[in-house]
């Protein structure tokens, strides 16, 4: 089983295409690596897999869930750290994990 199906995906940011009809598959219990060099694509990536940015064009599933129709049942299945940290300083730490944790549909 894919827990990872990418196919064709492609994000244009004004006339600049940064992820070009990236295809991969990730199995089940796979370690897998997503390298390249500076302004690859690979943040790009990241980001449209975890719904922080939605695709142009191409498709991709999640643990069977569409990136793109079924946004709630992919965050509610993958796990994220951000490079730099997400967290509000003008809220507590309380009010900072209920925020992120509606944002990913996390059951109280």
């Amino acid at each position: 089983m894919h827990i990872i199906d990418v196919n064709e995906l492609t994000k244009t940011f004004k006339d600049s295409t940064v992820v070009d009809a990236v295809s991969f598959e990730v199995e089940k219990g796979e370690v897998f690596g997503f390298l390249g060099p500076n302004g690859a694509g690979k943040s790009t990536t990241i980001n449209m897999l975890a719904t922080q940015l939605t695709p142009d064009s191409g498709t991709a599933a999640i643990n069977g869930y569409n990136l793109v129709t079924q946004q709630g049942g992919v965050r509610s299945s993958i796990g994220l750290v951000f490079q730099e940290s997400s967290l509000d300083a003008t809220l507590t730490a309380k009010e900072n994990l209920k925020f992120h944790a509606e944002m990913y549909g996390v059951d109280k």
